[in-house]
């Protein structure tokens, strides 16, 4: 560093004045160009074709967690057990019609995902739609949306009571009844409007997939060896719960069918993806022992990189769908635009004049050989985009 320094800027400086200027200052402008660029995100226009036509933001939220070196624990406690002393959380929420970053804030590791559900449940605006694993599962949350005159799609918890109306009363469902019923008439999926909730009460719309058995006989194993460590007992109720896929929504039929619901959910599982991309092209998770403030500016700075890159890759993506009907890949094009990165700062230190041909050039090269492949025997992310957009191609491709 201290060598291309010298190359690049004539000023000659020691390996430990570079590390004293990892300072609190440092660590305040670079937070700050990162904050500013979030809050000046490029307002892209999305795809308002189909159903996410009718919602202002598909909010997709998660988060990632990873350990750091464990000098940091009282700044960023780990989240116990077996892992590190210390570790951080990212909490990440974009808009699956726009791209655009909705949140991404660091927290502890020990900071829960059902913690910043509640703290941020204020950021939902009226006629947006939620997408959340359960992880941020929370009843208070969910009726929060409701009163917001917004959307949600959830799974939901095997603990949150479930009732059905029958004759002006409420009686909680029968998953063991459904079981026999979807087992003996061959039906894959069915439908129902239910009240969740034992105190407080919300109509919501539940949509009940039946796993095969293979699946369910996983999730028991699973489920029998944590309670086995922990002594407990696996109870009927999550039994008979586990033989589905459980989705719960407050968005009206009318709005979207059943098919949709379950569709539009996994729209939810690109944001793991994009873990993967932070960690396997910029490696946010590789941290080697150095002080809290130099690592605290490295992490944010690789951030500002990757926020920057997903604007020019979602940019693409919207005009590339708008133009060719196709997707691209993110990690395709992460990849290549961090191999560019070296070219964009060339551009910016010595001729601004050539960005434009710099942009053309990084266009012509995504429009090639970066596109979604299909995976066999599977619906990828560019059908469920398709399907959202095409609503007359669903009940085909389902």
């Amino acid at each position: 560093m201290t060598i291309e320094i010298l190359a690049e800027y004539d000023v000659n400086i020691s390996k430990q004045g570079i590390d004293k200027r990892f300072s609190d200052n440092a660590v305040s402008f670079i937070k700050t160009l990162f904050e500013r660029y979030l809050s000046s995100q490029i307002r892209q226009s999305g795809i308002d074709e189909g159903w996410l036509g009718q919602f202002n933001h598909v909010r997709i939220k998660d988060s990632t967690k990873f350990d750091v070196p464990e000098e940091f624990h009282e700044l960023l406690p780990g989240s116990g057990g077996s892992a590190s002393k210390a570790g951080v959380c990212i909490q990440y929420e974009f808009d699956a019609k726009s791209g655009k970053i909705l949140d991404m804030s660091i927290t502890p590791a020990n900071r829960p995902d059902v913690k910043d559900a509640k703290e941020t449940m204020q950021n939902i605006e009226k006629n947006d739609l939620s997408i959340r694993d359960l992880g941020y599962f929370i009843l208070s949350n969910l009726f929060h949306v409701d009163k917001a005159e917004a959307y949600f799609i959830s799974r939901l918890n095997t603990k949150t009571f479930v009732y059905e109306k029958k004759r002006n009363k409420l009686k909680l469902l029968n998953f063991e009844a459904i079981y026999r019923y979807m087992k003996t008439t061959g039906t894959c999926q069915i439908e129902k409007e239910v009240i969740i909730g034992k105190e407080e009460k919300l109509p919501v719309r539940i949509v009940i997939e039946l796993m095969p058995d293979e699946v369910f006989e996983k999730r028991i194993r699973k489920i029998n060896k944590t309670n086995k460590k922990k002594g407990h007992i696996t109870s009927t109720e999550y039994i008979n719960r586990a033989r589905f896929n459980i989705f719960i929504t407050n968005i009206p039929k009318e709005k979207i069918p059943a098919q949709a619901v379950t569709t539009l959910y996994k729209i939810r599982w690109q944001v793991e993806l994009i873990f993967k991309v932070w960690k396997s092209t910029f490696c946010i998770h590789k941290t080697r022992k150095m002080k809290y403030k130099r690592w605290l500016c490295l992490l944010y700075a690789k951030l500002l990189i990757v926020v920057i890159n997903w604007d020019i890759i979602m940019t693409h993506r919207i005009m590339f769908y708008k133009k060719f009907g196709k997707m691209l890949s993110i990690d395709k094009c992460f990849n290549t635009l961090k191999d560019k990165i070296k070219i964009f700062r060339e551009v910016l230190k010595y001729d601004r004049l050539m960005m434009e041909e710099t942009i053309n050039r990084i266009t012509k090269i995504l429009s090639i050989k970066h596109w979604l492949e299909k995976k066999k025997n599977k619906i990828g992310f560019e059908k469920i985009i398709y399907l959202l957009y095409c609503k007359s191609g669903l009940y085909v491709y389902i």
